[in-house]
Formats: C-alpha cells, structure tokens, sequence
C-alpha cells in the first residue's frame, strides 16, 4: 500500500517530515520499504522558448533559448517537439535527475547550459506517461509561470511511503485506514467525510434489477448515473492515483480507483446499455468462459464468484471486470456495482487466475457495516463533479 501525503491529508494534519512519519508507523508494527518524494528531483524550472533554431552540425538538434525568468540560457535540445513559443520544463546546471547530475557542456560545437525535460526523465514511471511524454519534452500550459518550480505547478510535488503490510491489516488498505492509524500514533483527530448528498427521485428498481444466488456473496447494492461524458480526471485525482501506483485512465474508471483507495472498498462500473436491465451474482459453471478487461479468456470452475447479466458470465467477481461490458469513450450512462464477496473464495480465484488492486482488498475482507455509507461516498464525488463540470453533462 503506498501512502501519498497529499491524500492522507485530507483526513488528519501530519506536520512531521515523510521518514519520521514512516517510522512511526513501523513502531507500531507497519514496515515500509521506501519513503520519499514522489518526483526526486531537484534545480528545475518552468522556461520559455524564445528561439529555437536547428543544430548547425546536426541534422536532429536544436539550439534553444529559453528565458527563465532570472536570465535566459543557450540549451542544446534533440526532442523532435522543441520549439518556439513553448513551456517547458528546465534542469539547470547542478539539477539532480534520476539519470544523473545535469552539467553545461558544449554538444557538437555548441553551448549548452541546462536540459529541456520529459516527464519520463523526471523519474515517473513509463506506466503512467503518454507516450509523447516519452518520446518528447513536456509541453506545459501557455500560462504556465516562467521561473516557477515545474513540480509544484503541476501539483506532482507529493511524498510517499510504500509500506509492506501483513496480512492482517486489511484495515491499512485505505487512505482512512492509514488516517486513522496515524490519529492514534499522533492523537490527532481524523476529519470525517462529508455523506450529504442529493439524488433525483428515479427509483434504480423500476429499470433495474440485482440478484444474488450464492451464499458467497453478502450484500450487493447498485446506483445508476446517466449521461456520462468520457473525459480526463482532473488533475488532483489523477496525480493522487500515480502516487498511489495506479495509472490513470479516465475520469469514470479513475474515480471508481480513487474511491477505493480512499475507503478501501472496491466497485465496478458498467456500461448500463450492455446489461440487459439485469445484474446477478452466482458461481461458475464448470469450464465456463469469460473473457476479462485484459482480453484475456479464462476458463472458470465452480469455485469462481462471477457477475452475470442473468445470461451469461460478465465479471470475476472480486477480482476483474468483463470486457463485453466495460466503460468506453462512448458510454453515457453507468452501472455502479459494489458488493463483498467470501474472502475465501476471492483469495483462491485470485491466486488461481490473477491478482488484482480489488482481489487485495476483498480477499482480507470488508466492514458489511461500512459498505453502506461507502457507496453513499461515491455518490458525492459524482455530485462533486456533476457541480464542477467535469465528469456529467
């Protein structure tokens, strides 16, 4: 589980530096392999290109110049998207990068004095990163503050611990759970979550319907939101997602993330028109198929816990949604499933055809309890950004 500053945040005021608050979470028992800045580097720059002319002895190179604020500095570039006009990250001279040590040198004949950045060069990992962050420099936002530090603007300036928890503390799966872990190591108060919240008065059970036919399965429950635009998150959540090692997707698969690494309680989402008006949960039928959101078939055993649109196998249930139901870039209204599963069973699935973010949490077990009001915490996010225009027209 990593722990991301920034999110924690939100529910207990932490004051101490990232490694004091890492040890004393292993003081009580909670190890942690690593803690640290979620982006290690350091002398950077928001910069703006002036001029960009090609390399006299290259036939790739550019020779920039970039104002910086406090002066303007001749750089050397070789990223095929360097040019005029553009914001830009700036290792100066002395900048400490993954890579190594950033100095002025002279390429192929010329002056250089600093690096023009990629995200990837940062230190982020490739999983998060589109791919012309990989093959480019960073273009930033025209309003992007020239002289600024780069990490800050883009709200990448996080800490986090990437703690090794044992198999007991399902508890410690959750931004609360760590909350309230660290409210009794500090004796600090943990904030509550705001559960008010409005709804229109369609009843889901008149269009819909849930059925559960195991005993592996202890609650299920269903909400529906209508006229979902595909987007990007905002940059908050995306971001807290990275910190948490989750990439970023888009803005109804990300909050479906963000909310369980909130509350620790997984959910699934569909694509409501692919479902029939139906959703049930049984088990398997001996050597049934089902083809999961990693395209991959799997072939399934009694012992597997699946979703069912009353006809045929939808879901792993616990563990990895199907792909003949999942949200695309054209979906406009959505099935929210949330249910807990026999620990057991997810445990033995996953185990025997895949581990996932969700298997990890269900496999532990869930708070029946807490299950309720939980899925009332998604329904606020969606409010959220139903106000902030960013998820529903």
């Amino acid at each position: 589980m990593k722990l991301s500053r920034k999110f924690v945040s939100d529910y207990i005021d932490i004051n101490d530096d990232i490694n004091t608050v890492a040890e004393k979470m292993t003081g009580v028992g909670n190890e942690y392999d690593s803690a640290g800045k979620l982006i290690n580097a350091s002398n950077l720059v928001i910069g703006e290109v002036l001029e960009c002319d090609m390399h006299p002895d290259s036939d790739h190179l550019h020779v920039c110049k970039v104002n910086v604020r406090d002066e303007v500095l001749q750089i050397v570039c070789g990223a095929p998207n360097v040019r005029k006009g553009l914001k830009v990250i700036v290792a100066l001279p002395g900048a400490e990068l993954p890579g190594g040590t950033i100095k002025k040198g002279v390429i192929r004949g010329v002056e250089s004095n600093g690096m023009l950045c990629s995200i990837a060069e940062l230190g982020l990992d490739h999983k998060f990163l589109k791919e012309e962050d990989i093959n480019g420099i960073h273009e930033l936002p025209k309003d992007a503050p020239v002289g600024e530090d780069p990490i800050k603007y883009l709200e990448l300036d996080d800490e986090v611990i990437d703690f090794e928890l044992t198999s007991n503390r399902g508890d410690l799966l959750s931004i609360l759970g760590m909350a309230y872990e660290l409210g009794a190591i500090y004796d600090e108060k943990v904030k509550d979550i705001d559960l008010t919240y409005t709804q229109n008065s369609e009843n889901i059970s008149d269009e819909f319907k849930i059925k559960v036919e195991t005993e592996n399965c202890q609650m299920l429950l269903a909400k529906k939101v209508k006229n979902v635009t595909i987007t990007e998150s905002p940059e908050f959540i995306k971001n807290r997602l990275i910190a948490s090692g989750i990439r970023p997707i888009n803005n109804v698969v990300d909050i479906s993330n963000y909310v369980m690494l909130e509350t620790g309680q997984p959910l699934h989402f569909y694509d409501a028109e692919t479902l029939s008006g139906k959703l049930e949960v049984r088990m398997a039928t001996k050597g049934e198929k089902l083809t999961t959101l990693d395209g991959i078939e799997r072939t399934l055993t009694e012992e597997n816990i699946v979703i069912s649109d009353g006809k045929k196998a939808i879901g792993l249930a616990g563990v990895m949604g199907g792909l003949e139901t999942e949200v695309t870039d054209n979906t406009k209204n959505i099935i929210i499933e949330s249910a807990i599963f026999n620990p057991v069973k997810i445990r033995m699935t996953s185990k025997e055809i895949l581990r996932s973010e969700a298997s990890n949490r269900f496999e532990k077990g869930l708070d029946p309890i807490e299950h309720i009001w939980l899925l009332k915490d998604l329904v606020i996010y969606y409010k959220n950004m139903l106000e902030q225009k960013l998820l529903v027209d």
